[in-house]
């Protein structure tokens, strides 16, 4: 678990299903839609804001963005196995969202896969007044979720009715839309012009958004817009805002509130953090040359020489990028088409033959899709992390259509038996690689729960983690619900309250919160965690040191709340877990190791496991794929229990006990055995207790006596 938006998003849902009062106490940096739509979703349907939940929700929204992608395709007259590419190129593409479930991510692209396929269905039948509505509702709704990816939809849509326009009438508005094009990006990005990479981002965004007017421009125009498509767009997105506002007012939260919400905190986020995207040689030349020759091709649209190169230019770049993703199909995809797609999106939407009239319904796909892409792709400022996949994800349709459309022009131009086998190698070649990336993302899910162990926490209890990862939340949860009344996190994480039951101190829960909060929010939380009997701090600890490093020092009144009244009891991958100053606890599940000539004394720290007796107890490396070391039981280990306060402090006399045992109480378990030949470094182990049937009573992971941080994690104090 890296940063815990998943977390943050179900307990903010949550929060605003049982009490409104969005914007007003529930925190959120996204808009009423989003809480709206899952929330009717949530009633109606009576599911339980879970981990779980979650990741259905996000699996769902994932394959029917793939499904809307290969679903353009498909009536844009794309060949079959181009569609099964599409849809499977789609899909690993937005891999991200597995480690992202519940972020309003999914939800987003889900709508700009659908208004791309359902935009370009009006236009290809001529409903341009429909083409106002879809998008109208679509980019409202997406405002209301992210207010810059809807008006980055709101801004596809009116370009295109302005490029529409006939040539006698439009040509001046085309050479200002360019112009307004390339300076859009610098506008947006203003408040971090300064930045290097920022003026890399506008320069690549600018040229690219200009190179797809240059290339849109002759298919738009074969449909005029007139005023009724302005006016159903405008009616369309009004109803949407008015209708939400009408929702959200009546469940406590004001015009102010929402105001606020939707349109002055958003303004704010580029100055509190950004994320640069990963530049790669050559980006800014790319973007340079594909306007540049995109500028020959409108002066030169019948030079047959320049098609070919464009068609050329096409099959190489689609080849070359399938080449690099199968080299890394997981980092791969969302910087290559960011790189080098973006600025050729221009190129690919160029149409080839524009004459034929069975052409067209092609031409208009790769146009419109060109559009929303130029425009989407600024969704990765200021934070270039998830946002960069979402934001160019239909770079893969846009380059299947232009891919194929390029393969067709050429082969026409070769002696139709090598034109036609060109062809059929195509097409295998496309369902080849529709095997491929399904079959590596099947294997992937195997290796992830093969090599993981399930997280076993209410709602998640199917989720599966690296073993390691997966014991450390355990541990972390398992202490929150027997030492805590509250639960706070740093940053903010709360998985946490979900598992462990407990309540975080306010509604205002973000995950920045050291940034993002008031200080008139965190007084509050300090008040609140001042009346709490048994407050609890987790702290990620690799997060802290990462900003710490990056020179971005978390700081404020809470801050220095927490670092004056909480100390660390102790440490596991990364996270540490905070109490009260002056408080002891007895960590549980946790356990340390000492030897002797030939002897292991094993002292484990346990909760009570009422029931079952324990009959074999299993020492396990869990880095990296899990083994068994080691098996303890009746046969060469013997057993003491010192009963335990919930201080730490021994509450009874020490005493043996025989195997089968059972544990009724906190208290520590000592497992006495002869030293094996070799053990493990301490921070790969754990230790599982079993019932007679194998059930899994309990388990614990080794940690120093001083609670000092593991191998794998940092020394950070907040």
């Amino acid at each position: 678990m890296v940063y815990d938006d998943e977390g943050y998003v179900l307990i903010s849902l949550r929060d605003f299903g049982t009490h409104g009062s969005l914007y007003n106490q529930v925190y959120s940096q996204y808009g009423p839609a989003f809480y709206l739509i899952y929330d009717t979703l949530h009633r109606l349907l009576g599911f339980a804001w879970n981990n779980t939940t979650g990741r259905w929700i996000t699996l769902f929204n994932w394959t029917c963005t793939a499904f809307f992608c290969a679903l353009l395709v498909r009536r844009a007259r794309g060949s079959w196995p181009a569609v099964f590419c599409v849809f499977s190129g789609a899909f690993s593409f937005l891999w991200i969202m597995a480690r992202e479930p519940m972020h309003p991510g999914s939800t987003i692209a889900l709508i700009v896969a659908a208004t791309a396929w359902l935009g370009w269905e009006m236009l290809r039948t001529g409903r341009i007044n429909g083409f106002g509505i879809v998008t109208g509702v679509a980019g409202a709704l997406l405002a209301l979720i992210k207010i810059n990816v809807g008006v980055f939809l709101i801004l596809s849509s009116v370009f295109w009715l302005i490029l529409s326009l006939p040539a006698d009438r439009g040509r001046q508005h085309h050479i200002l839309l360019g112009a307004l094009g390339l300076l859009l990006p610098m506008i947006l990005m203003q408040s971090r012009i300064a930045d290097g990479w920022v003026q890399t981002f506008a320069a690549v965004s600018g040229l690219s958004i200009a190179g797809a007017i240059l290339a849109v421009t002759s298919t738009a125009q074969r449909q005029p817009a007139g005023l009724a498509a302005w006016g159903w767009l405008v009616g369309a997105g009004i109803t949407v805002v008015v209708t939400a506002t009408g929702l959200l007012l009546p469940r406590d939260t004001n015009l102010t509130e929402l105001w606020h919400g939707v349109i002055v905190a958003p303004l704010k986020h580029p100055g509190v953090y950004a994320f640069s995207p990963t530049w790669f040689p050559g980006t800014i030349w790319t973007a340079i040359g594909a306007v540049g020759l995109l500028l020959i091709i409108c002066r030169l649209p019948h030079d047959h020489r320049i098609t070919q190169s464009v068609a050329w230019i096409k099959i190489l770049a689609t080849i070359a990028y399938v080449f690099f993703i199968l080299r890394d199909l997981v980092v791969a995809p969302s910087p290559l088409a960011f790189n080098y797609g973006l600025p050729l999106a221009g190129l690919f939407a160029w149409p080839l033959d524009r004459e034929k009239r069975d052409a067209q319904p092609a031409n208009q796909a790769r146009a419109w899709l060109a559009l929303l892409l130029v425009f989407q792709s600024l969704h990765a400022f200021p934070v270039a992390g998830s946002q960069l996949t979402w934001g160019v994800f239909l770079w893969i349709p846009l380059m299947a259509l232009g891919f194929e459309e390029a393969v067709n022009n050429v082969s026409l131009r070769l002696p139709s038996k090598i034109g036609g086998r060109a062809q059929a190698a195509l097409l295998v070649c496309m369902i080849a690689l529709s095997a491929y990336l399904t079959l590596s993302f099947v294997k992937l899910g195997d290796f992830a729960r093969d090599g993981g162990e399930a997280l076993e926490q209410p709602g998640a209890e199917q989720i599966y983690m690296p073993a390691n990862y997966s014991s450390a939340l355990r541990i972390i949860s398992e202490n929150a619900r027997v030492h805590g009344d509250m639960l706070f996190s740093l940053p903010g994480s709360y998985s946490f309250n979900l598992w462990s039951g407990l309540e975080t101190p306010t509604m205002t829960n973000a995950t920045h919160w050291f940034s993002l909060l008031t200080e008139k929010q965190q007084i509050e939380i300090i008040g609140r965690l001042e009346a709490a009997k048994r407050p609890i701090l987790v702290v990620q600890q690799m997060i802290l040191s990462d900003l710490i490093q990056s020179g971005f020092r978390p700081h404020g009144l809470l801050m220095d709340y927490l670092r004056n009244h909480f100390r660390r009891c102790f440490t596991i991958e990364g996270t540490s877990f905070w109490v009260r100053k002056g408080r002891s606890i007895a960590p549980v599940s946790t356990a340390t190791v000492s030897t002797s000539a030939d002897t292991v004394n094993l002292a484990l720290i346990l909760a009570p496991h009422e029931g079952k007796k324990v009959s074999r107890a299993e020492l396990w490396i869990i880095v990296e794929k899990p083994q068994r070391k080691l098996t303890l039981d009746a046969s060469q280990t013997k057993v003491t229990v010192t009963p335990l306060n919930v201080d730490g402090t021994v509450s009874g006399p020490t005493h043996a006990v025989d195997w089968p045992w059972t544990n009724n109480q906190i208290a520590r378990i000592t497992l006495t055995f002869s030293t094996p030949s070799k053990l493990p470094p301490d921070h790969m182990l754990e230790v599982i207790l079993y019932a007679d049937n194998g059930q899994r009573l309990a388990s614990a992971r080794i940690i120093p006596d001083s609670g000092a941080e593991l191998a794998t994690g940092n020394r950070v104090t907040p």
